[in-house]
């Protein structure tokens, strides 16, 4: 009768009439499958055989009592992980913004190799083509990021026996890097603000500017903002609050007829997941959306869901005022919208600022294509921050008022109660608003 070997024997026997040793180890049954674990080596000689099987049993001790799944292709991990892992839980453009990394700066410097075979080289290969095609440091750091997750996961599922990222400086955190310029993002002057206020208190819309400008919020948030979350105060309390629930994004899809065949082709007929008959919208599980029109979707912001922004007096009537204005269908409940009731999308948005920076002198006619200054929408925000901070308004309320999460901001946590967010808007709006006191008769005459 042959030997019964226990859970974690090992054996070492020759096959093929002598030609060729075998060394195998026994795991016990699968609890998934029901199948027999028996990982094998294989040499031509027992003594080569023998210093297989010893490595694989140091392997398997290493590695919490199972041996390394060896051979699976990074580019065939990385379907598994962005389907299990990326699209569970990763925000809707982060999760695109991820694939397009991958897909562009990963796999073709190492998406054909095994897992356990990616070197640090790989990684540091794959930084310096990003910086020879010019791109800059946050792609090479994006870039690091992902692979990093993946290979930690796979290090998780023995994959491989270690993630070689962590052999590897994450780019700009080195003291060796070139030292680059930060990003030019200064702050409106007081003379700047009044004149795009006035200026935009004449628009179509015109609150909206306003609402950049005296709160803070990101573009995506402002294009998201409903009626529904909107509430405006009456008596000594005028003014108002919004409550941040949405955002404006377009949001990538996948197929939904099926599977690939060998050929790769889907039922459908179709290449693009965007043109199947039967698309899927790629959010994480559990993800709150709404579909407004195509891609256009509300979707969960980055700040927190839920955050109250204060409203000052002023800025509510000129809210109002657009409101009455605009007497077309308004069928998703946008306080900003075209005539049509769809929403006014990122593009258009930016597009209109540049023609309020134009029309207030702050910037040439040549600067009114896209990118062409350096003074985008994100300069409202900046302003916003730099202008409380200027009053004396603590880090914290700052960040509870702007959803910045900067660790200046967080770092002595509390919640700001309602009183204390209206009353360092109201002190700002003050600030902005003293000596041009026809804005205030501007804003409420509609």
């Amino acid at each position: 009768m042959p030997k019964k070997r226990s859970h974690g024997d090992s054996a070492l026997y020759p096959i093929r009439d002598g030609k060729l040793w075998r060394g195998v180890v026994d795991l016990g049954i699968d609890p998934v499958t029901g199948k027999r674990l028996q990982p094998m080596v294989h040499a031509k000689t027992k003594r080569a055989c023998k210093e297989k099987l010893d490595r694989l049993i140091d392997e398997i001790k290493a590695n919490g009592g199972r041996p390394l799944k060896k051979g699976v292709k990074l580019n065939d991990w990385a379907d598994r992980w962005f389907t299990d892992y990326g699209r569970p839980d990763l925000d809707p453009k982060t999760y695109a913004t991820y694939r397009s990394t991958y897909k562009n700066w990963i796999a073709p410097v190492a998406g054909l190799k095994p897992v356990d075979q990616v070197m640090p080289s790989d990684i540091t290969a794959m930084v310096r083509r990003i910086e020879k095609a010019g791109r800059s440091t946050s792609l090479a750091r994006q870039a690091y990021v992902v692979i990093d997750q993946m290979l930690e996961q796979a290090r998780r599922e023995r994959l491989s026996d270690r993630n070689v990222c962590r052999d590897v400086d994450r780019p700009g955190s080195t003291k060796k890097r070139t030292a680059r310029a930060p990003a030019k993002r200064d702050s409106l002057d007081e003379e700047a603000v009044m004149a795009l206020l006035a200026a935009a208190a004449k628009r179509k819309n015109g609150s909206m500017w306003w609402f950049k400008i005296l709160t803070g919020q990101r573009q995506t948030e402002i294009l998201g903002a409903v009626l529904e979350d909107l509430e405006i105060l009456d008596g000594d309390d005028a003014g108002g609050y919004y409550t941040v629930n949405w955002k404006l994004e377009e949001l990538t899809s996948e197929h939904g007829c099926g599977e690939q065949d060998a050929a790769g082709s889907w039922p459908c007929g179709k290449k693009r997941g965007g043109s199947c008959t039967h698309r899927q919208f790629i959010v994480p599980t559990d993800f709150n959306s709404r579909q407004l029109a195509g891609r256009l979707h509300l979707t969960e912001p980055k700040s927190q869901t839920g955050k109250r922004v204060p409203l000052i007096d002023v800025l509510v009537r000129l809210i109002e005022r657009d409101l009455k204005m605009n007497t077309g269908p308004n069928p998703h409940g946008l306080i900003w919208r075209h005539d049509d009731g769809s929403p006014i999308l990122p593009a258009e948005d930016a597009a209109g600022w540049r023609e309020l920076l134009h029309e207030v002198g702050l910037i040439n006619e040549d600067q009114l294509v896209p990118g062409g200054t350096e003074m985008t929408g994100h300069v409202a925000r900046h302003t916003t921050i730099t202008a409380l901070a200027a009053l004396g308004v603590d880090w914290q309320l700052i960040g509870e008022v702007v959803g910045q999460s900067d660790q200046r901001v967080t770092a002595n946590y509390r919640h700001a109660r309602d009183a204390e967010r209206m009353a360092a808007m109201r002190q700002l709006g003050d600030k902005m608003l003293e000596n041009v006191p026809e804005l205030k008769e501007l804003a409420a005459a509609g």
